[in-house]
């Protein structure tokens, strides 16, 4: 499988988040991400669930995504934190965006190796799967798709979890952390939830 991955420039071990991508790809958005995580002190690897695809067209990313095996993606997911853990991570976490947010909440549900997950607009239904194993940090905007019911289970589920945050950003859609959509990305809101990213990840992995 390959992936994406940028290390700290002192090239020290320390903790590693996954990046797990939209429905586009591993593209330059995904990558950027990966980067800004290694300039504050993390290793960043995204695996690339496509085997090298990239698009730009909805069409076709909403046929890549369903033509994901869901089995097959929790375990390159799985891979991935083996395969930080070999080479020196001393912990890893998990962020996800949309499509890669659904899958951020599967694998926080799945993977006891798993630290933290942090999911951006990720689709989730508590009435099928285990519990998640880890704290999370949630971010949705106020006019998002998603229905009320699945943002109040959220809400109702992070007190199970001891230092889980849910965080509503307000006039703001769905994919405002994507710089490359100028029609959805809320320059506001994505700087104020990568702050608050920096410090769920550092008050638990570093």
């Amino acid at each position: 499988m390959p992936g994406f991955l940028a290390r700290p420039n002192d090239g020290s071990s320390g903790p590693a988040v996954v990046v797990i991508q939209e429905w586009w790809g591993v593209n330059d958005q995904i990558r950027g991400v990966v980067r800004r995580l290694a300039e504050h002190g993390f290793a960043g690897l995204a695996p690339d669930l496509y085997r090298g695809v990239q698009t730009a067209e909805p069409d076709d990313a909403r046929k890549l995504a369903m033509a994901l095996d869901d089995a097959r993606v929790l375990e390159d997911l799985r891979a991935s934190i083996g395969w930080l853990l070999d080479r020196g991570a001393t912990t890893v976490g998990a962020i996800g965006f949309c499509m890669g947010g659904g899958l951020a909440w599967e694998h926080a549900r799945s993977d006891p190796r798993l630290r933290v997950a942090v999911v951006f607009y990720g689709g989730v239904d508590f009435r099928g799967g285990g519990p998640v194993l880890v704290p999370f940090q949630a971010h949705y905007g106020s006019e998002d798709r998603y229905p009320q019911e699945m943002l109040d289970a959220i809400e109702a589920h992070r007190s199970d979890v001891p230092g889980s945050e849910l965080h509503r950003y307000e006039g703001v859609g769905h994919g405002f952390m994507n710089e490359e959509h100028e029609e959805d990305f809320d320059p506001e809101a994505a700087e104020l939830a990568w702050r608050r990213t920096l410090t769920f990840l550092r008050t638990n992995l570093a």
